[in-house]
């Protein structure tokens, strides 16, 4: 199921959604092990919310791109009903989380506070299982070994008595996603190296209260009984070791790339993720490695999977690109702010990179455009949108890039590139992010003063040089196809089986 939500749907969650809906812990506990909530008075609360409001409207470069500028006003003012006696800050995290998502940009988000961050790492309020959602089913692909085990393929069909369809719908309303690409907010559900770890179990204290226990109603396998087994939540240290079909929790593009023939012709490149900052290569020489050795061992057409990645560094998208392209390109069309300067913002900003440059860069560097937004010239930003040139020992043969609902920005705008300049067919389910450019670049971490939450605001709209693209965000395959529950129980790969029978005809 990819659950449909309307801004209308979160709005109305703003005021519908109680905190503390499972049972508090036990009296007995130690003050110490309970969660790091406090309370805001109604004064603390609407002046974050007029920080974050004013840094939302003065910086963020699609923040009507997606959402009528009407819908969106209704939901901020909403923030403050209903405060006269106050918020708990998780109250307010919750409340702005619902907001944030109205954006339907992927890098706008609330981060709960340091405090609750810390607390959660090595406190229990995690699912002591990991999942897929497959065609709307909760899929289970490892668990505690500590507790009951749940068999891999086993389908989960309610938590605390709440069936999963219902918590797909209530928690996808915090998920940020690009544009109405909903695939991806069931995916974010399940696995997001962003928030804490899955969007799931981020949310779900936000949403239902902290759990003491998970009651599980499942069955092993489409013929077997339904059973139900009471599990203890586990630490998100805990939860990040759990077993995830063989995928760590986060990745370097380092360790993510991977590559080796899969038919007499046809070679594989794998790559998970183009975060390369951590622990940065040369993209470009590994990629020339990779496909070299894949040549040689008689590959005249390539399979690029890059279903697991969702994004990540300029030089690792951009090599891909330049090693695959047949001609010169341009990347992006444009760079585009709201604006470039940003009034007393700047106290409660955190970013990475020299705060002068950033705050006060000179003019010179833009050109104004008549609605007084500022676009980068482009040699400021060579790279991105200035003519690049083809690897000099570039892939000649057809491509077939593998999409997924987890692409989202970086990872979208290269297969969107490679699409556009012909180079690829693009094969699998449809991606996250937008075609035509993320707003991203450069993020500004908005720390409210009184409750501590930071808001993640975007500064630049990407726009991505290319003729066609959906305008509600993704890519949609040139030949899609469905993962199954049989097929993923059966460990097979469907869609890798038909780009390597394409190009063995």
């Amino acid at each position: 199921m990819r659950p449909v939500l309307a801004c209308l749907s979160a709005y109305a969650l703003l005021a519908a959604m109680p905190v503390a809906a499972e049972p508090a812990p036990a009296a007995a506990a130690a003050a110490t092990e309970a969660p790091p909530i406090r309370m805001l008075t109604a004064e603390q609360v609407h002046a974050d919310i007029a920080v974050m409001r004013e840094a939302l409207e003065t910086i963020h470069p699609g923040l009507y791109r997606r959402t009528a500028k009407a819908s969106l006003t209704r939901a901020l003012d909403a923030l403050t009903a209903n405060t006269a006696a106050g918020l708990s800050d998780a109250e307010l995290y919750r409340r702005i989380s619902l907001v944030l998502a109205m954006i339907r940009c992927t890098h706008t988000k609330a981060e709960q506070t340091e405090v609750m961050e810390r607390w959660r790492i090595d406190h229990a309020s995690h699912l002591p299982f990991r999942f897929r959602l497959i065609d709307g089913r909760m899929i289970v692909v490892g668990s505690d070994p500590t507790q009951a085990q749940l068999p891999h393929g086993a389908e989960v069909l309610a938590i605390n008595g709440r069936p999963v369809k219902s918590l797909v719908a209530t928690l996808g309303a915090y998920v940020p996603i690009d544009g109405r690409t909903e695939a991806s907010r069931v995916a974010y559900l399940a696995d997001d190296g962003d928030l804490m770890g899955a969007d799931f179990d981020h949310f779900y204290p936000y949403a239902f209260g902290f759990p003491t226990a998970f009651q599980v109603t499942l069955r092993d396998g489409d013929a077997a009984p339904r059973r139900t087994v009471t599990l203890k939540p586990i630490s998100f240290r805990a939860w990040t070791k759990l077993d995830n079909d063989g995928l760590p929790y986060r990745q370097d593009f380092a360790n993510s790339v991977s590559w080796k023939m899969v038919g007499p012709k046809t070679g594989y490149l794998r790559i998970d993720t183009f975060v390369n900052y951590r622990t940065p290569v040369d993209a470009a020489a590994l990629y020339a490695r990779a496909l070299g050795e894949l040549r040689k061992a008689g590959a005249r057409a390539l399979v690029v999977d890059l279903r697991e990645n969702g994004g990540g560094s300029n030089d690792a998208s951009l090599a891909l690109i330049d090693a695959l392209t047949d001609r010169p390109y341009t990347y992006q069309r444009a760079m585009r702010y709201r604006s470039v300067r940003y009034g007393n913002l700047p106290r409660y900003i955190s970013t990475w990179g020299d705060r002068e440059a950033l705050f006060n860069p000179p003019l010179d560097r833009f050109t104004q455009n008549a609605n007084g937004w500022f676009d980068l010239r482009p040699e400021q930003a060579p790279e991105e949108l200035m003519p690049r040139q083809p690897a000099a020992e570039r892939f000649d043969g057809p491509v077939a890039v593998l999409s997924s609902p987890a692409n989202a920005s970086g990872a979208t705008m290269v297969i969107a590139k490679l699409r556009d300049m012909g180079r690829a067919i693009v094969m699998g389910a449809p991606s996250g992010g937008s075609a035509d450019g993320p707003t991203a670049g450069t993020i500004f971490n908005v720390k409210l003063p009184n409750s501590g939450i930071a808001v993640r605001v975007p500064v630049v709209f990407n726009q991505m040089a290319v003729s066609h693209f959906d305008r509600d965000g993704g890519i949609t395959p040139d030949i899609p196809i469905a993962v199954t529950v049989a097929d993923y129980r059966a460990g097979r790969d469907r869609v890798l089986e038909r780009a390597v029978a394409r190009f063995s005809r």
